[in-house]
Order: structure tokens, then sequence, then C-alpha cells
């Protein structure tokens, strides 16, 4: 389980791209989405829809952050697009996230090692964990926030048609 927690850490929070967003970031609230990332589950999926998305909120001790935690499970053999040159034809993937006034973002998504595939297209398969960081500014925001994603899946045979997931989450 320490392993487990150290790799999800790891690849959370020293993706050098996104280090500079995390001096905002109170270390116990990387700490705790770090936890919560391993403990969020996801359904398992199947070939007519081979991409499983869930998601959950959390707060600061002080209620002055949040974190949207994105979790997506990719059918084996299946994948979505993190970066398609313009030469290619695939859908990139699009991390989703409608915010209500007086919640602001902290930097971009926080998003795990892709893995090259071919022509410049690099993919994510498996289960892999996405998270925004957020701040109050007001606290009179309404009481949720929509977060989800926008992809195309492959596997080495067909591609499906583009497809959004939404979640709303309550705050």
């Amino acid at each position: 389980m320490k392993i487990k927690f150290l790799i999800v850490f790891a690849i959370l929070f020293l993706n050098h791209d996104s280090w500079a967003q995390y001096d905002l970031i109170r270390p116990e609230m990387q700490r705790k989405v770090a936890e919560a990332s391993v403990k969020l589950k996801v359904l398992d999926c199947h070939s007519l829809d081979p991409l499983s998305l869930n998601a959950l909120v959390l707060w600061s001790q002080d209620k002055s952050q949040l974190a949207v935690i994105m979790k997506i499970n990719l059918l084996p053999g299946w994948h979505i697009y993190s970066f398609v040159p313009k030469t290619q034809p695939y859908i990139p993937t699009e991390l989703l996230l409608e915010l209500p006034k007086g919640i602001y973002k902290i930097g971009d998504w926080i998003k795990p090692m892709d893995e090259a595939y071919n022509d410049g297209v690099y993919i994510y398969h498996g289960v892999q964990t996405f998270v925004h960081y957020l701040k109050v500014t007001n606290s009179n925001y309404s009481n949720e926030l929509t977060c989800g994603i926008y992809y195309q899946t492959c596997d080495l045979n067909k591609c499906y048609p583009p497809n959004e997931k939404l979640i709303k989450l309550k705050l």
C-alpha cells in the first residue's frame, strides 16, 4: 500500500510540467489528495463502453481550498488520446470543469504520465487519475460543480465516436 501511495504521489505531484502551481497548495491538502486518489473506486467497463469515470471533491480543513479528483478506468486493450498532432485523425482528450462563482482554478489539471503510441501520438490506458486544485474566494457559491471528460476510445481494430461523460459533484 505504501508503494502504491508513493507511486501515485510521484505521478500526481512531481510532474515537472505542473510543479509551479504547487506553491499555492497546502501540503496537508496534497497528502489528502494523494490518499483519496488511491482509495477512489472506478466501475468496471465493457466493450460497448470501454471507459468508466468516477470523481469526488476533497476540501481543505479550513474550507479555503478544494480539489476535484477524477479517475478513469479503460478496458484492457483500449486507450484514449492525451496528445494528437494536427496530421493525425484522432480526437485528443479534454478534461472538463464547470465552476460556480466564488471558486477559482489554481493552475491546470494535473495529469498522469502518458505513453508514446505512434507518429507523435500519446495515449492513456488502464486506470488514470486527474486532479485539479481550486480556491474559494467567496463563500456564497452554489452547491455543485460539474467535471468530466471528452474523449475518443480506440483499440487496435476500431475507434468509437467521441463521447462526453459528466459528473455533478455536491460541494
